[in-house]
């Protein structure tokens, strides 16, 4: 026999529940993969030798990998406002995914 008691904040809908505990772990995992990735960057541009040439493209590319994968993270932190028992769980789950595949 089912019961008809709702618990508070749970959709009703046990689909929707498990989309948002999928898009919740895709969300996290995406969420530590990017922090990892910006301070690694963070701590070979610290190391970068020194001088630095006006020329130097490598230290050029690593500051637009930092800045991209800041931005990325930035991007997933206003996706993270939005709330998942109630966000499409298809739309969210792409704009995850696009983060993602913008990090390759």
């Amino acid at each position: 026999m089912k019961s008809n008691v709702r618990m508070p904040g749970m959709a009703t809908d046990p689909r929707r529940r498990v989309d948002a505990e999928l898009i919740e772990s895709l969300r996290s995992a995406l969420r530590e993969y990017l922090e990892r990735r910006v301070g690694l960057l963070n701590e070979e541009v610290r190391r970068y030798p020194t001088p630095i040439a006006r020329c130097d493209d490598q230290l050029t590319g690593l500051l637009e990998q930092r800045a991209s994968a800041a931005a990325q993270l930035q991007r997933l932190h206003l996706l993270g406002d939005q709330d998942l028992a109630r966000a499409d769980g298809f739309a969210l789950a792409g704009e995850l995914i696009d983060l993602l595949l913008n990090q390759r």
